[in-house]
């Protein structure tokens, strides 16, 4: 019984050291970087940078390029989606403020925006890297991912309308992905095991590198935009790789025997409706259930009615039409049967 106890302890001692040890960050590991700072730096640098042995632009991919020893990032970024640092990390500037300030300033963006070279570390890749709230409040150090993308993807002064990407995860929203805070619908039981109602996701679960044996991280993707997996957004044919991201977290045998909709199956299956035509993935500012029209394919029915209304759970009522497959759907409440319709077929018990 005392060895027991002495190797209790010593296990005990062995965890709570570990437990303060500070990781290293990556760069300044010796047993990674084993040549230290002259693997970035030199006594005589390139012209104008702090003593870099390469132009910035073309420094991290000596070691994460196609011939270097660690993960190549170059060849990610240059699949069909990307983060555009190729074409564009020219024009950052050291110091520059985010979110952008100033409208004529050119959209770009460079490593540097993500990553601090001198703290990343490999669990924590973007450790010490500034963040902003998208609610007005500049973040010295972000505690959490999404801060760090509305740096370039809420209020920045360049980007495109209707692109802020924060509002659609306003806590005062009818509906979003949980990404800030747990979501408002508690009824998900599509939801695959590992996730509940108060799960918290981050941005890089849905976007990032489409080979789960590369680099992690959104650097590009050969799915638009820089997504982990496929998501046709256009009618099409349901099958697990249509909606391959979707299926990551929602169970598609739940989907398909409507659990959490009545109609799922028909919808997706049958009439071959993409989610992304009734679904904005990132949130819903009037809807529940993440409920916004793909307007080019909905529009108000023959009574000018263009509504989604909540009911009992799994059985909401849409009032419009929608062309899918080139096939026309009235969706109309009759006032005599006061039956809920699909063009000329009424449904009992809606």
């Amino acid at each position: 019984m005392k060895r027991i106890a002495i190797i209790i302890l010593i296990i005990a001692l062995a965890i709570i050291i570990s437990s303060n040890v500070k990781a290293i960050p990556t760069h300044l590991d010796k047993t990674k970087v084993p040549t230290g700072c002259r693997t970035c730096h030199k006594g005589h640098g390139v012209r104008g940078t702090v003593l870099l042995e390469r132009t910035k632009d073309e420094l991290c991919f000596k070691c994460h390029g196609t011939g270097g020893k660690y993960k190549d990032i170059y060849s990610t970024l240059i699949k069909p989606s990307n983060h555009p640092f190729i074409q564009t990390a020219r024009y950052h500037q050291v110091g520059e403020e985010l979110p952008e300030r100033n409208p004529s300033m050119p959209r770009h963006v460079s490593c540097y925006d993500c990553h601090n070279a001198h703290r990343s570390e490999a669990i924590e890749p973007v450790k010490g890297v500034r963040g902003y709230s998208g609610k007005g409040a500049k973040i010295k150090r972000l505690n959490n991912e999404y801060e760090l993308c509305y740096n370039c993807h809420s209020d920045s002064a360049n980007l495109p309308p209707d692109k802020n990407i924060a509002l659609d995860f306003l806590l005062s929203n009818a509906s979003y992905h949980p990404v800030e805070t747990y979501g408002r619908n508690r009824f998900v039981p599509s939801l695959i095991r590992g996730y509940t109602s108060s799960s918290i996701i981050k941005c890089s679960d849905c976007h990032g590198n489409d080979d789960p044996g590369g680099p992690k991280g959104p650097h590009g993707s050969v799915y638009s935009p820089i997504l982990r997996a496929r998501y046709e957004r256009v009618s099409g044919p349901e099958s697990p790789s249509s909606y391959a991201l979707c299926y990551q977290c929602h169970n598609r045998t739940s989907i398909l025997n409507d659990e959490s909709f009545r109609a799922h199956k028909t919808h997706i299956v049958y009439n071959q409706t993409s989610c992304a035509q009734c679904h904005d993935s990132h949130g819903s500012r009037t809807n529940p259930n993440l409920i916004s029209f793909d307007f080019t394919v909905v529009i108000p029915n023959s009574k000018g009615e263009l509504a989604y209304i909540p009911s009992a759970p799994g059985m909401p009522r849409c009032l419009l039409t929608c062309h899918v497959g080139g096939i026309k759907y009235e969706h109309t409440v009759d006032p005599i049967k006061m039956q809920y319709c699909i063009n000329t077929k009424c449904l009992q018990g809606w």
